[in-house]
């Protein structure tokens, strides 16, 4: 419901709250295989209703260094599974506990009136912001605000904005299920398998509700008090997950 409604209202940077919560109830290396069907389909149903709301001179280069970051995120996932079993997913909860902390620092920042520091208006910045929330997503799932603060600096209309981000993320999301079925999981089992796949159908009658609650949402409530209380619960949860990792929880 979360990621759904993010996607459909917003754009999908504050769905990262689903990330944390998800790894801390089934583990990061099932989170990872379970949530990817379901961010496809996230973007299919809310694309629905953005149809003609893009921005391809800005997407392309963005889309470019993507493809790219997918390769580097997979290469990552690779190295982490080459690590003794017992740390690998002690590693993936620092890993995604770290990275959503660091996401959601960067979005109170923004939210706060703080200029985050950002590239020049370039073709070749945006293919930089692409190739690294691309690495990113195919590692954690957790790149949306970095599109939309990238979206966000090219001063984009609302709804060109949330088009162009949804337009990104079914395109690379679709790309990331390469690796995802020919990388090995902590279980030596592709991410994508069949006990993540039964997991993800539970969760697909949710996805058009909760789109369709998002874009009721997009006009009618502010972002910023709904980005608010999205990033303190995910830095709770974010929170508990490093602090498990870390052997104080």
């Amino acid at each position: 419901m979360i990621t759904g409604i993010s996607k459909g209202g917003f754009g999908g940077g504050t769905g990262i709250l689903a990330i944390p919560l998800m790894a801390i109830v089934m583990g990061p290396h099932h989170m990872l295989g379970v949530m990817l069907p379901l961010l496809i389909a996230c973007d299919i149903f809310s694309n629905v209703h953005y149809q003609g709301h893009r921005d391809w001179v800005r997407l392309r280069p963005l889309l470019i260094g993507a493809f790219i970051g997918v390769a580097g995120g997979a290469a990552i996932l690779y190295a982490l599974g080459t690590l003794p079993p017992a740390s690998i997913s002690r590693t993936m909860n620092t890993v995604v506990g770290s990275v959503c902390l660091a996401v959601v620092a960067m979005q109170v920042l923004n939210l706060m009136g703080y200029k985050i520091p950002t590239l020049p208006r370039h073709p070749i910045s945006g293919g930089v912001v692409g190739f690294f929330a691309a690495a990113l997503s195919t590692v954690n799932h957790g790149a949306g605000p970095i599109v939309t603060i990238y979206f966000l600096q090219e001063k984009l209309p609302k709804k060109l904005h949330v088009g162009s981000t949804l337009i990104y993320f079914v395109i690379i999301n679709s790309v990331k299920v390469i690796p995802y079925v020919l990388l090995a999981n902590d279980q030596g089992r592709p991410f994508i398998n069949s006990s993540t796949l039964k997991d993800s159908i539970w969760f697909i009658p949710l996805i058009p509700i909760s789109t369709l609650i998002g874009v009721w949402m997009h006009n009618r409530v502010s972002e910023k008090p709904f980005a608010v209380i999205m990033y303190v619960s995910t830095a709770i949860a974010a929170g508990y997950l490093l602090g498990k990792s870390l052997g104080w929880i």
